[in-house]
């Protein structure tokens, strides 16, 4: 995105449409080349990722990898589109797209169970279209803004293309770490009890979700500014943004992590105890979601620093950090998993144990780099929303108990999060916490 500013700014209007065009056909070219690598070696990268499995579920596997290898041509061509959008600073296209990747699911699901027969094969092909549908609601955006990209095949690879890719590689590997700490906890779940890798995965859908609003968002919208402030060595408003956006995703995120401890037994009974599966799977998937909650924080502050690094074309550092950290992620699964016998639990905590040291010592390092980031307000901000947040969801837990006995699990749900919402905001308005205020910019 950064490069892609920096070409639509330039006085030459043809480095915009040339760099688009030559990046549009390497990724699609390399996509192709990783797609066929997903569908003809899929055996092998199950073997790698679910090595515990048995050899009817690794078949199985396989077979779904191969289906739904297309998704990640789709999915990575979407997110070009997203790059190009941002650049020109429009934000509202690609943020609402990824709601018709889930609309085309629905969609898939629903006919096939009513219309035909749902089967696991459905669900694979159910993705492809919701991905299929995500990418062609960007394209009139594209062109509307006059985006466009097309093929050329003379001099694509070169000193540009070339810069941007070098500066990708450690970004890619930056921002995944916490991405393959759970493929490291599905390789151990793969050797655990049946439904393991289900529980992780399920948890993990959940707290996926106020990343993706918040931490995505947050960490998106703040690049383009990030780095013009470091370009133009200001760095009191750089690590001013630093601070003020830390201290919105605490605020926006810690409720999520302390509702989860305390009303994520209800959640999971309530979104997924139908069918095959039961009170004990639903209760399973909650003691995954409590070991994920510890690290939702520091998970999605991992988004808004390694961007901080970036904009200062520091990439080194979030990539030498990060593989440390797949080391001691490494180790800890272990230890928690069997030599503590914490089972997939462990495997959950252990993720958040990492990412809350990766988070520690990037925030240090970042400090050591960029004075005025303040260490010690962000800590004592953190502990007061948290006390917020708990004695919100408490009191509403009490209310809902004393008013209401027999209702449903859902309507107790529903009214408990509406009273503890109610509860969170007048406090944050009653301690004059200004990113109450910033939800509505």
């Amino acid at each position: 995105m950064p490069f892609f500013t920096e070409a639509q700014l330039s006085e030459n209007k043809n480095n915009f449409r040339n760099l688009r065009n030559n990046i549009f056909t390497l990724v699609f070219f390399g996509l192709l080349f990783i797609t066929g690598l997903f569908y003809y070696f899929s055996s092998e990268l199950i073997n790698i990722f679910a090595f515990g499995f048995d050899s009817k579920t690794k078949e199985i596997s396989s077979d779904l990898l191969k289906r739904m290898s297309p998704f990640l041509f789709l999915i990575s061509l979407s997110a070009l589109n997203m790059g190009l959008l941002n650049s020109i600073k429009k934000f509202n296209p690609p943020a609402f797209s990824p709601v018709l990747m889930n609309v085309g699911i629905i969609f898939v699901v629903l006919v096939s169970y009513y219309f035909f027969s749902l089967n696991i094969y459905i669900l694979s092909y159910a993705v492809l279209f919701g991905a299929l549908l995500q990418y062609a609601f960007q394209i009139p955006f594209i062109f509307n803004n006059n985006l466009g990209y097309f093929f050329v095949f003379s001099n694509c690879f070169n000193s540009k293309t070339k810069e941007i890719f070098t500066v990708i590689f450690p970004q890619i590997f930056g921002l995944a770490v916490y991405n393959i700490n759970i493929l490291i906890n599905t390789q151990f779940a793969s050797y655990m009890e049946k439904g393991s890798i289900t529980y992780l995965y399920l948890a993990e859908r959940l707290i996926e979700f106020p990343l993706g609003v918040f931490a995505v968002a947050i960490g998106t919208t703040m690049l383009p500014g990030l780095s013009k402030q470091y370009l133009n060595n200001d760095y009191l408003s750089f690590s001013k943004t630093i601070n003020n956006k830390l201290k919105f995703l605490i605020f926006l995120t810690t409720p999520f992590a302390i509702a989860f401890i305390f009303l994520g037994e209800e959640l999971c009974d309530v979104l997924y105890v139908r069918g095959e599966f039961s009170v004990t799977d639903s209760l399973s998937t909650y003691r995954a979601l409590v070991g994920y909650s510890f690290g939702l924080i520091f998970v999605a502050g991992l988004r808004l620093l390694t961007q901080g690094f970036y904009a200062a074309k520091i990439t080194r550092v979030p990539v030498v950090y990060g593989a440390y950290n797949l080391v001691i992620n490494l180790a800890l699964c272990y230890f928690l998993t069997f030599y503590f016998d914490f089972g997939f639990f462990g495997l959950a905590l252990a993720s958040s144990l990492s990412s809350m040291l990766l988070f520690s010592t990037l925030f240090l390092k970042l400090k050591s780099l960029i004075s005025g980031i303040n260490i010690l307000d962000f800590i004592k901000y953190f502990l007061k929303i948290c006390g917020l947040s708990s004695f919100s969801i408490i009191t509403s837990l009490a209310i809902v108990n004393f008013l209401f006995n027999y209702q449903s699990s859902l309507f107790l749900l529903i009214i408990t999060v509406i009273i503890s919402t109610i509860i969170f905001s007048l406090l944050a308005k009653a301690l004059k916490l200004k990113e109450l205020s910033m939800i509505f910019k």
